[in-house]
């Protein structure tokens, strides 16, 4: 029982400090202190430990000898076009393979998690990732799961560093409902072309942030 609740409690600080992270509450180059950290989750130091060394696994953190656990810097440009020409391969592989198992349960949910992200709130990219991730688990391919998932924390915090614009958020919306439609119908073709628009119109977005955040294009 006692390892259960430290499990709970190390899940719990690694989903919290991931969500830093990726809104850029804490930026690249910011130190994760274990105290402050404590205090900050008010969660044991044993937990949170555990939490920063998946964290690093992950590539969201980085320990550094003398320095200790400090946040990641973001992908270089050349690593971003790279990483999202494997998400256009390997998202588009478990979409297909996962259309054969949805079921009308699935598409509800899959509907919901849209319909939430239409309301635009605040945390819409947590709707955004239980969108992609609830499609591409029904594929029974958990070993390249594990993978996309990788990939799409590798540059998650830079798609969140700027407020997303209303506009943007329907964007993306309009597209969320064209994959549930291509899902719906069976179309493995469509399902490739709905996801490689939604997964590039990520590109786009990370591209005027590096814009803004470095003034020379991307």
């Amino acid at each position: 029982m006692a390892d259960t609740k430290s499990s709970m409690k190390s899940l719990k600080a690694y989903e919290k400090i991931r969500d830093m992270i990726l809104t850029g509450f804490k930026l690249p180059g910011t130190r994760l202190v274990l105290s402050e950290l404590e205090q900050e989750l008010g969660i044991g130091r044993g937990p949170v430990r555990e939490a920063l060394m998946r964290l690093d696994r992950s590539g969201l953190v980085k320990n550094i000898p003398y320095k200790g656990a400090v946040v990641a810097a973001p992908p270089t440009k050349k690593e971003v076009l790279h990483i999202y020409d494997l998400r256009v391969d390997l998202e588009s592989k478990l979409a297909v393979e996962a259309m054969q198992y949805l079921n009308k349960s699935d598409i509800t949910k899959l509907e919901a998690l849209n319909a939430s992200m239409e309301e635009l709130p605040n945390n819409r990219y947590k709707y955004d990732r239980q969108f992609h991730y609830h499609i591409y688990e029904a594929s029974q391919l958990p070993h390249l799961c594990n993978i996309a998932q990788a990939l799409i924390l590798s540059v998650e915090s830079v798609l969140n560093i700027y407020r997303w614009e209303k506009d943007l958020c329907m964007k993306f919306n309009a597209e969320h409902r064209a994959i549930i439609n291509a899902l719906k119908d069976k179309d493995p073709e469509k399902v490739k072309e709905t996801l490689e628009i939604n997964i590039k119109s990520g590109l786009e977005i990370i591209e005027e942030t590096y814009n803004k955040m470095l003034r020379v294009p991307f």
